[in-house]
């Protein structure tokens, strides 16, 4: 696989995401025009999830043979990413009528970003893994559902009512 188109792609999907996602909430009042600063921490929590995958795409390019590059970004990326969909998960879970889709976010958003750092950092658990793929093989297949997750929240955190929105059916 050629990885340098692999993450040119990435990077690309993911910008465009971001740009949608910000003019999508542009759109939407009770997303930025709210009173309170929660509707806008969770718009800004989802463009991290466009905005994190598109910057490590970029700079798994910078030289594709320099493992430490990618390694840097990715593991970095992975903390921040970690830290950015468990906050997000308790913005849609405190700010929200949503119960199934944070738990989700956290149950499974978290974990995928740990695997980022565990691979970014300990690219020998791969191999150990019986894996006969390459470590930045592994962490594009996992980016490739983070990005699929991101979607995800961009949905729940633009279409589900807030609490004080409150209706009679619960949108999870």
């Amino acid at each position: 696989m050629n990885q340098s188109a692999f993450y040119g792609v990435v990077a690309a999907t993911n910008l465009t995401l971001l740009g949608l996602w910000w003019i999508a909430v542009k759109d939407r009042t009770n997303l930025v025009g709210h009173k309170d600063a929660a509707s806008r921490r969770a718009a800004y929590l989802v463009s991290l999830q466009f905005a994190i995958p598109a910057t490590v795409a970029l700079l798994a390019q910078v030289n594709p043979g320099e493992s430490a590059i990618w390694r840097f970004a990715f593991g970095s990326a992975g903390v921040v990413g970690a830290i950015g969909i468990a906050l997000l998960a308790h913005q849609i879970w405190t700010g929200t009528v949503a119960r199934i889709s944070p738990i989700v976010f956290a149950v499974v958003g978290v974990p995928l970003y740990l695997l980022v750092v565990i691979v970014a950092f300990v690219p020998t658990v791969v191999s150990d893994a019986g894996l006969a793929l390459k470590p930045i093989e592994v962490e594009g297949m996992l980016f490739s559902a983070l990005l699929f997750l991101g979607v995800q929240e961009a949905w729940v955190v633009s279409m589900t009512p807030t609490e004080e929105g409150k209706t009679e059916v619960e949108i999870p």
